[in-house]
């Protein structure tokens, strides 16, 4: 029997601000979210299943590749700015951008796909929109940050695929067309508030090591969450991509609940570590990875029981993609029910085990990909997400519980 007294748990959580920096976090990721599944929506309806499936798998590429390009500064500038202030964040964004040059040229030698060429300088605007994410997280203002990304951007990007299409027609470009412009108009929004922090040119070479350590376990965990995209894009078909994306963004609602907590504990971890206040920093902890995991379980049964439902609403062949979601949700219900472990971590400046934990979860995934695929098809690619994530988040939550002695759950 778990031993939880959520009043008093629930009470003690919306002292301060806390609780009104979730608030604004949860409004603003779950207006991305909601945004994102429009987006996806109106994609399929205009553009068919196809065309949807060869724009997600170029952009998940995208993805991946971007995290190269932060170099790991995006949670670096989170550990720095409440140590060092804004000393680090001009370094942050040339070393980002000269990156972005190097991967996207490599890119343009080795990649023979012409559209995926195309989509490769959304390189720098995604990661360049991570760092400012880094300076607003640090700073608390997350309603500002997601005014313009959750909100704005989505909204523009939804109404530029829809003009796109009646001005270019039906093709993989006319949404691209309209990606790019919505991430120019973000960068261009973050960069004109900030411009006052990005002056003076500072290295620091304690800082680029710490960074650079995380962004191997930055550039996994996404492998890890993006493989299962580009296995099947290589493996299977276009529309198994388009139908499989439709899953992941569905039961992403669950981390995407992990994330609203995760935009506003981890500065806050940042900032007690730095203070010396270690034991309020594990009480807090402990406090929200049990609302978590209450959460959790709640969200996953109401997932599972509306699947049918709601991937008949994108279209009757999306239902083919039932199992893959239930799958995929149970692997999410674990990884919110342990919390935010890995900034746990990495905020109190060890990030190595991230990485080693990353590293076989990647090769488990990558394995477990490459056998189910060729027989399963887009179950086979949820189970084997589903394997990884769970993996990732029992380690983690057993090395923070042992490092900062805590434990979130008492049973008797």
């Amino acid at each position: 029997m778990v031993k939880v007294n959520f009043k008093k748990l629930i009470a003690k959580m919306t002292s301060g601000n806390f609780i009104m920096k979730i608030i604004e976090s949860f409004i603003g990721r779950g207006s991305f979210l909601l945004f994102t599944l429009l987006f996806s929506y109106i994609s399929v309806q205009l553009y068919g299943v196809e065309v949807f499936g060869e724009f997600t798998y170029a952009f998940t590429l995208v993805q991946v590749l971007m995290i190269l390009a932060t170099a790991g500064f995006n949670n670096g500038l989170m550990y720095s700015i409440p140590k060092h202030g804004y000393k680090d964040v001009s370094f942050s964004f040339v070393i980002n951008f000269l990156l972005s040059l190097v991967i996207v040229g490599v890119g343009w030698v080795f990649i023979e796909d012409h559209y995926i060429r195309w989509m490769l300088p959304l390189i720098w605007l995604l990661s360049a929109e991570q760092l400012f994410f880094g300076i607003y997280r640090s700073e608390r203002k997350i309603k500002e940050y997601y005014v313009i990304n959750g909100l704005v951007t989505m909204i523009l990007r939804i109404v530029l695929i829809i003009a796109f299409y009646y001005i270019t027609g039906k093709n993989e470009y006319s949404i691209a067309y309209g990606v790019y412009a919505s991430f120019l108009f973000s960068n261009a929004m973050y960069y004109f508030y900030n411009r006052r922090k990005i002056n003076k040119y500072t290295f620091d070479k304690s800082y680029l090591k710490y960074s650079l350590t995380l962004i191997l376990a930055s550039l996994l965990g996404v492998m890890i969450n993006k493989i299962d995209i580009l296995m099947l894009g290589s493996m299977t078909t276009k529309s198994d991509v388009g139908i499989y994306q439709i899953t992941v963004q569905v039961s992403n609602i669950l981390s995407a609940l992990l994330l609203i907590f995760n935009t506003v504990f981890a500065p806050e971890i940042s900032r007690l570590f730095h203070s010396g206040q270690l034991e309020q920093m594990k009480r807090m902890y402990v406090k929200a990875t049990r609302i978590l995991a209450l959460t959790s379980v709640t969200v996953t049964v109401i997932l599972i029981l509306s699947s049918n439902f709601i991937l008949y609403f994108f279209g009757a062949e999306f239902l083919e993609g039932q199992n893959a979601l239930i799958l995929r949700s149970v692997a999410h219900c674990i990884n919110l029910s342990v919390g935010g472990v890995w900034l746990m971590l990495s905020m109190t400046g060890q990030p190595k085990f991230q990485m080693y934990a990353n590293i076989v979860a990647f090769l488990i995934n990558i394995l477990l990909n490459y056998l189910l695929i060729p027989k399963y098809g887009i179950n086979g690619a949820a189970f084997a997400s589903m394997v990884t994530i769970i993996f990732t988040n029992i380690v983690g939550y057993m090395i923070v519980s042992k490092r900062f002695n805590v434990k979130v759950f008492k049973f008797v």
